[in-house]
């Protein structure tokens, strides 16, 4: 059963964008399918690189490069924060917007095609379940993307999945016994060290440094 999902899933994604890409190359033939989608993704918001990044999956060195090729062709612009003049917000320009709305109307289109035969309450059925299934996909990440020691509380036992930083702080957190695949119980947490019991050893790590520790939940 679980393979025939999977298995429909791919087929489904593979061909709706490749629809998806055909209909590019015949109406907005200067964009790639990837510019198309960061525009999908900031929408009408005004939307920071980091935010952007983030919602789209991908590094900001990529979204740099997506942004900056937009912008040349003249499908977004960029913005300075008035409360912070280092903060740079990217939207749409008027002809962004525009591929924008084509797009979302296409999309709509060609689900509504795809449909057509399918009774209301199927559809209903379908949405729940969906619903469902993406939930527990965002749950599932959650549980396997490493993030910072500094969003875990006391009790909790993670694994080191990478040490960010510069050579000094990774070298200092290796000599206290953190590295890679290390397994941590969080023992205590204040606003200024964390006491940690690393593979067995008990460790005092200031907060500034452990913010450089990612890690996920270990759930042995």
């Amino acid at each position: 059963m679980y393979e025939n999902i999977e298995v429909l899933l791919d087929e489904f994604y593979k061909t709706y964008y490749k629809i998806e890409e055909i209909n590019l190359n015949q109406v907005i033939k200067c964009l790639t399918t990837t510019e198309l989608h960061v525009i999908e993704a900031i929408g009408d918001q005004l939307l920071t690189m980091n935010e952007l990044s983030e919602k789209l999956g991908i590094t900001m060195g990529t979204a740099s490069v997506a942004i900056n090729k937009l912008s040349e062709k003249n499908f977004i612009e960029r913005e300075r924060s008035d409360d912070d003049r280092r903060k740079v917000f990217v939207k749409l320009s008027k002809k962004g917007l525009l591929a924008y709305k084509y797009h979302n109307s296409f999309h709509s289109n060609i689900l509504e095609k795809v449909t057509s035969e399918i009774s209301k309450s199927k559809m209903e059925t379908f949405i729940e379940v969906f619903e469902t299934i993406v939930k527990n996909l965002n749950k599932v990440k959650k549980d396997i993307q490493p993030e910072s020691i500094l969003n875990f509380e006391k009790g909790d036992v993670i694994q080191v999945s990478n040490i960010k930083g510069s050579p000094a702080i990774k070298k200092y957190l290796n000599e206290k016994g953190i590295n890679i695949k290390s397994l941590i119980k969080i023992n205590d947490k204040n606003k200024h060290i964390l006491s940690l019991l690393v593979d067995g050893d008990e460790k005092i790590i200031n907060i500034e440094d452990a913010a450089d520790i990612m890690v996920i939940r270990n759930y042995i």
